[in-house]
């Protein structure tokens, strides 16, 4: 991404982590689980002010256009106001992206004047284009959730994901997050099993996060602490991952054990728990065995390693330069491929904008301003010169070992990434999800410039390595609790899948009963009973600034479904859709009512009724021919 009009002012590293639940100690039940993660409690900067992640991309758009009257209007009426809430979602960005939910003030919506009448037009002439059925992921779900939101995929990953010791099966290190202390977050057994084993039986796909850090917990004892830890990494000055004023090697063999690639000698399914050292390629072997070849295909190669030497400080201080980021994955990959061969890799799982352009070793002591690593390769954006490379190894060894190009993202703006709830906040969290796509739009933060992450993303994988998927593992817009988080999140998996996201998940997960969830469940379960959104992506269109509509066709029954949302934080809508194809028999529509957190089925009277739209509402109205 380009430099920013304002450059955020940079929290200490101890403002980066993601601190579990309550204490935030790893012995509490639950606590910042990557296999059952919880939400956090933010963390403040040395002076006592909250902390701003540094960066990250989140935004998406919607879809708009129309044709052929299907007569009157389809009014969705959604009654407008209810409660907003103050939310914090926590997230690894950065050290780690902390958070907590507080109940915030009652709803600010006020209709004013009769409604706008706007068209949204729909070509259901076509066949459509196909939507992935993984966009619609969340992370660190439990069963339940995941099928009370009808989510496709469950993520393991976030910070303690890079020291997972799968020999022990229930050790990692909080990292930054929490004092550097290893702990188990109050399981036994294989937590790695066990939710692979949740995921598949509740119906979704499970991705696993790989560590390729090199060094994973010596145990779950929560004492267990690395101690004497610099506030922040920087570049090594040795072989040995030092930097100046800090050697790792005592807080190394003290907490961790060494974790390599591969082992040199026979596989072992178990190990020794207490062994002094693990191989990833016996865990992916086991995982093979244990669940079958195609139990476990979705492999991501650790998490954010642009930002190991700002939250695994302790074991990782040094910068990772673009030479290291394409090693540490040349490293992994092939060996899960060997072990998996029917496995879809994804890397280089980085943070958020500037990981995209630039690598650690970059920031140096001006804030990336010199960015010598980058020049030192072509001045090209980190993500495209390492696309080359995957592309050069993988043509030589005659093996894909990248399947999809994995980032993070989450939106920049003031407040965006949080629970404010006011007007300003509300309008601008919704207008950030154009930065998914929209070539017009500018950042409204430190980026200030054209994110257009998607197609930006998508003409880099066309350039450098064609037929690479995209995934985007990490997202949120924040206001889960808000009618604004509703529509945000509703658009942005409307754009996923009309710009042809192959993977996307939410951090962690939208509470099922939220405003965020409802929008959620539109898509995957708007009646209750497992009713999904359309498979097969219509061209989409609408003539208001403030109308963002999306429609998809279902391959198998023909039945095309439509999802409009009103952004208008004031005025109602009327919409007219206009249909280019055969017209349909009747239609039903399912509102999110502002703030509402609830699901609303409307009878229609038949496929000409009105609908009307109130402020900062989203509906899916279901088209049956």
């Amino acid at each position: 991404m380009g430099r920013r009009g304002r450059r955020p002012v940079r929290c200490p590293d101890s403002a980066w982590g993601r601190r579990p639940r309550g204490t935030g100690r790893m012995a509490r039940p639950g606590a910042g689980d990557p296999f059952r993660g919880a939400p956090g409690r933010p963390y403040a900067s040395a002076s006592g002010r909250p902390c701003r992640p540094l960066l990250d991309m989140a935004s998406t758009r919607n879809a708009r256009t129309r044709r052929m009257l299907i007569g009157g209007a389809l009014v969705a009426v959604v009654a407008a106001g209810s409660a907003l809430a103050w939310l914090l979602v926590s997230h690894p960005h950065g050290a780690g992206r902390l958070a907590s939910q507080l109940q915030g003030g009652a709803s600010r919506l006020t209709e004013t004047g009769p409604a706008a009448s706007e068209v949204v037009v729909v070509d259901t002439s076509s066949a459509g284009k196909p939507i992935s059925p993984l966009i619609y992921g969340v992370a660190a779900a439990d069963p339940a959730v995941v099928q009370q939101l009808g989510a496709t995929l469950d993520r393991s990953g976030g910070n303690p994901s890079s020291s997972y010791n799968w020999a022990n099966g229930h050790a990692w290190n909080a990292s930054r997050d929490w004092e550097f202390r290893n702990g188990n977050y109050s399981q036994s057994g294989s937590a790695a099993d066990a939710f692979v084993t949740s995921a598949l039986g509740a119906g979704a796909t499970p991705l696993l996060t790989v560590p390729t850090l090199g060094w994973v917990a010596r145990d779950d004892n929560n004492n267990t602490r690395s101690t004497n830890v610099p506030g922040q990494g920087g570049p090594a000055t040795g072989s040995g991952g030092a930097i100046a004023g800090y050697d790792p090697g005592a807080n190394r063999a003290a907490v961790y054990v060494p974790s390599y690639p591969a082992k040199s000698g026979p596989l072992q399914d178990q190990p020794d728990p207490s062994a002094t050292a693990v191989y990833q390629d016996e865990w992916v072997h086991h995982l093979t065995d244990r669940f079958g070849p195609g139990g476990v295909r979705y492999y991501a190669m650790d998490n954010e390693p642009d930002l190991w030497s700002t939250v695994h400080t302790d074991v990782h201080p040094a910068r990772m330069s673009y030479d290291d980021m394409l090693a540490n994955f040349e490293a992994y990959a092939p060996m899960v491929k060997q072990q998996a061969p029917q496995a879809r890799i994804l890397g280089p799982d980085v943070s958020g904008w500037l990981g995209y352009l630039y690598s650690d070793l970059d920031r140096g002591s001006d804030s990336y301003a010199t960015h010598a690593d980058r020049k030192a390769h072509g001045d090209q954006p980190f993500l495209a010169w390492w696309l080359q490379q995957v592309a050069s190894a993988d043509a030589k060894r005659g093996t894909r070992t990248l399947d999809l190009l994995d980032v993070h993202y989450y939106p920049q703006g003031q407040g965006v990434y949080s629970a404010a709830s006011d007007p300003d906040t509300q309008a601008r969290r919704i207008r950030s999800v154009r930065s998914l796509w929209d070539p017009t739009y500018q950042d409204e933060s430190w980026i200030g410039t054209n994110v257009m992450l998607i197609p930006r993303l998508k003409q880099w994988i066309a350039d450098d390595y064609p037929g690479t998927g995209l995934a985007i593992s990490e997202y949120s817009f924040g206001g889960e609790k808000d009618a604004s988080g509703a529509v945000a999140e509703a658009e942005a998996l409307g754009v996923f899948g009309r710009e042809g996201v192959d993977l996307a998940a939410y951090w962690t997960y939208p509470p099922p009963d939220s405003p965020a969830g409802a929008a959620f469940r539109l898509y995957r379960n708007y009646d209750g009973h497992g009713g999904t959104f359309g498979d097969r992506s219509l061209r989409t269109t609408s003539g208001s600034s403030q109308l963002a509509a999306f429609a998809a066709r279902h391959s198998d029954s023909g039945e095309v479904d439509v999802v409009i949302a009103n952004e208008s934080q004031s005025a109602p809508t009327s919409v007219t859709l206009s249909l280019t194809g055969t017209l349909p028999r009747s239609a039903t529509e399912y509102v999110v009512n502002a703030g509402s957190g609830t699901i609303q089925r409307v009878p229609m009277a038949s496929a000409l009724s009105a609908v009307s739209l109130p402020p900062l509402t989203v509906a899916l109205v279901r088209l049956t021919s």
